[in-house]
């Protein structure tokens, strides 16, 4: 996984860098595809934003969220990036699962779809 961290307005910290490539890289260790993770953190008025943007091939996620803690901003932002994955997953198995017995319905002749109905 490719990942890059930008900070504005406050400096860097090694121990939130690791935090923070460590929570996407458990996110990003399910996925079969190489992915992309671009982090912005900003500090504004002792607002913590992060804002995040995971590339996993066409898909594109974002989230930005924005607490007094960024160790906070970082957590809430990967879990929206997991819950939309997760959304993304389920969306395209009911899709092809659809497709899927769509394509099936005319194989078969009609004598052995009703042998195959008779024993389920």
């Amino acid at each position: 996984m490719h990942l890059a961290i930008t900070f504005r307005n406050f400096e860097a910290s090694e121990s939130l860098k690791d935090h923070t490539r460590e929570r996407l890289e458990r996110l990003a260790r399910n996925l079969e595809r190489a992915c992309t993770a671009h982090v912005v953190m900003n500090l504004e008025r002792h607002i913590h934003h992060a804002d995040l943007t995971f590339t996993h091939g066409p898909l594109v996620l974002r989230a930005k969220v924005s607490t007094p803690d960024m160790y906070a901003s970082v957590d809430l932002a990967v879990d929206c990036l997991e819950e939309q994955l997760r959304r993304d997953k389920d969306r395209s198995k009911h899709h092809h699962r659809r497709a899927w017995v769509h394509h099936q319905q005319g194989v078969l002749p009609p004598e052995e779809e009703e042998a195959l109905d008779g024993a389920a």
